[in-house]
C-alpha cells in the first residue's frame, strides 16, 4: 500500500522538532517560527485536547484546528501589528490559515473526511497492483514471445 503519512515537523521526534525551532529562532525566521508554534498548539490539542473533545481527533477536527488556529495567529499578528479589524483583515486572514494549512489537504479532509480518503487510497493500492500484474502478465508474454523467435 502507498505510505501516505504526513512528512514535515513532527513534535513527537523532540529532537529534531527543537533543532528545527531553535535554527528557526536563530536565523530570524519568524514565519518557521510562527509555523512551527501552530504545529506545536495543534499537536496538544489533538493529542490531549480529544480525549474532551473527541472530535479533535478525526481528520476532520485536525482540519478545523489547524485552520482555526492559523486564522487566530493571522489576526492576532495584524492586530498587533497595528491594523484595523475589518472585512479585509479577516479575508487576508483567511487566505493566510488556508495557505497555512495546506489548501487542498485542508479542504479534501474536511469535505471528505476519513472514510473516503481510505476507501481512495484503497482503491489506488487495488488499481497499482492491477497495473502491476497486468505489466508482469505482458513481459512474461514478451519472454516466451522472444523465446519463439529463437
Amino acid at each position: 500500500m502507498v505510505d501516505v503519512s504526513v512528512i514535515g515537523p513532527n513534535p513527537e521526534q523532540f529532537e529534531a522538532f527543537a533543532q528545527l525551532l531553535l535554527d528557526a529562532v536563530t536565523s530570524r525566521n519568524y514565519a518557521l517560527v510562527a509555523s512551527l508554534v501552530v504545529v506545536v498548539l495543534v499537536y496538544l490539542l489533538r493529542k490531549f485536547g480529544s480525549a474532551f473533545v473527541p472530535f479533535f481527533a478525526t481528520d476532520r477536527g485536525g482540519a478545523v484546528l489547524v485552520l482555526g488556529v492559523s486564522l487566530a495567529g493571522a489576526v492576532a499578528n495584524a492586530l498587533a501589528a497595528g491594523a484595523p479589524f475589518s472585512l479585509a483583515l479577516m479575508l487576508t486572514a483567511v487566505k493566510v490559515a488556508l495557505t497555512a494549512a495546506g489548501g487542498f489537504t485542508l479542504i479534501k479532509r474536511l469535505l471528505f473526511g476519513s472514510a473516503a480518503i481510505a476507501s481512495a487510497e484503497l482503491a489506488g493500492a487495488n488499481a497499482a497492483g492491477q497495473v502491476a500484474g497486468k505489466a508482469a502478465a505482458i513481459a512474461v508474454l514478451e519472454q516466451l514471445d522472444q523465446r519463439g523467435d529463437k
